[in-house]
């Protein structure tokens, strides 16, 4: 079967819609804007919240807003949204992977993902530090708090929302640290807080 293959310069933002609303539209937008300052400076700016006006959004249910953009929008598409069910974790290194800027052009982040085995997802680790699964900054509880790992592959939104809200705490994790925690959660734009899938520390195999 071919892969699609996406314009590598593409960049993509994923947002929630649920109920004809974004809840969190204002940190995908002060993301697009830091991008584009450095990436197309000269273009004119990009509104969000005058994409959603002029698209007919359910008033019921989850769904997906799906923008693929550069100096333009250059597509945009609005599917139902499932969360997939995730009980196993495969611990897969990552130091050739580059993902600061959230590029639609997923390949490193792909490769990783053939690594899993039968597992349901990863963790991909960087000169022996956690960062990312592959569609979700993580969380990891040690019995009091709950932390995030410092240096994240992509600081995505949810991330940064709960962040915000001192309910997730920065922390340098290290692959060693593992066991020091009870369980771990999925967390990204399309997981409210406590809806991510949470696993039991042992669920991740190494």
């Amino acid at each position: 079967m071919k892969v699609k293959k996406t314009d590598s310069k593409l960049l993509l933002e994923s947002i929630r819609v649920v109920d004809g609303k974004a809840p969190l539209l204002p940190y995908h937008q002060r993301r697009m804007d830091r991008v584009r300052r450095v990436l197309f400076a000269k273009s004119s700016p990009i509104k969000l919240e005058k994409i959603l006006g002029e698209l007919e959004l359910p008033s019921k249910g989850l769904f997906k807003l799906r923008i693929e953009y550069s100096d333009v929008v250059k597509r945009q598409e609005l599917v139902p949204y499932l969360i997939k069910p995730v009980q196993s974790i495969r611990l897969v290194n990552a130091d050739k992977v580059i993902y600061g800027k959230k590029y639609a052009d997923r390949t490193g982040i792909r490769r990783c993902l053939e690594k899993k085995g039968d597992c349901d997802d990863i963790l991909m680790t960087q000169r022996g530090h956690l960062t990312d699964a592959s569609y979700a900054n993580v969380a990891l509880f040690d019995g009091k708090h709950w932390y995030t790992p410092s240096w994240p592959l992509l600081r995505g939104t949810r991330r940064e929302e709960l962040l915000e809200k001192g309910i997730i705490r920065p922390s340098v994790i290290r692959e060693k640290d593992l066991d020091s925690f009870q369980c771990i959660r999925l967390i990204n734009a399309m997981l409210p807080w406590g809806e991510g899938p949470t696993l039991d520390i042992s669920a991740i195999r190494r």
